[in-house]
């Protein structure tokens, strides 16, 4: 007798006749049955149709919110130099993006910035006149002594040039709003504004209103870490 043969077992029904119980074989068990793949199939079909329409939502506030990344990470790379450096440093707002270099005119205009920009020259190294086989000591009044004294080390060089630019894509437009200012105030044509950074690290408190086809962002930056304290966030 065969598996299927000996899976079954011979009843009675009432009228005394023989009829036979089967049990269902394994590989019986293991297949799916045509409404099962269907259900499946169908579930499927329902979650990838809630998936790519989050999937495409989450890649559009991706690229709106880049205008508000890119102005982070200028910022933090400005605020770091300011305290490594010592000096002051800032970043300018501009009709065309946001530019991010040293602090050198209280009174920037957009010709500047450009020639700025454009000029990538780096500082001027300094050589001493002083011949290598004439360091004599001057200082006891020597001539011919040769000083033993350690040699004061060199002055750190910075580039004097560094900047990074980030380009809005041209349908953004934006506001900035100073903590003295009445009122935002539109950046577009020569006009330019400056987020300046200071040697402790401490920058004046911001507040950005970023505009795009599909979106807009209300950000607040913080004065001691030029953090992001407040986003307000609209997608069309």
């Amino acid at each position: 007798m065969n598996g299927t043969c000996r899976s079954t077992k011979r009843c009675h029904d009432a009228s005394g006749q023989d009829i036979f119980v089967g049990r269902v074989s394994d590989s019986a068990k293991r297949a799916f049955t045509l409404i099962e793949i269907v259900i499946a199939l169908t579930i499927v079909a329902v979650l990838a149709a809630a998936t790519v329409p989050m999937l495409k939502g989450f890649q559009d506030e991706r690229l709106a919110r880049e205008p508000v990344t890119a102005l982070l990470k200028l910022a933090r790379e400005a605020r770091m130099r300011a305290m490594q450096e010592k000096r002051p440093y800032q970043v300018a707002f501009h009709a065309t993006g946001f530019t991010a270099s040293r602090y050198f005119n209280p009174y920037l205009q957009l010709a500047e910035l450009n020639e700025f920009l454009e000029s990538g020259e780096e500082a001027t190294e300094v050589v001493s006149s002083v011949e290598e086989g004439d360091k004599s000591d001057l200082d006891n009044g020597s001539a011919n002594k040769i000083s033993e004294l350690p040699l004061a080390p060199p002055p750190p060089k910075y580039d004097e040039h560094w900047s990074e630019n980030y380009e809005l894509p041209k349908e953004v437009k934006y506001t900035i709003q100073h903590w003295y200012d009445a009122e935002p105030t539109t950046i577009e044509g020569e006009l330019v504004k400056l987020w300046v950074f200071q040697p402790s690290g401490v920058c004046q408190p911001l507040k950005i209103h970023v505009e795009g086809s599909s979106s807009t962002f209300d950000v607040e930056f913080a004065a001691l870490t030029a953090d992001i304290v407040k986003e307000t966030v609209d997608l069309r």
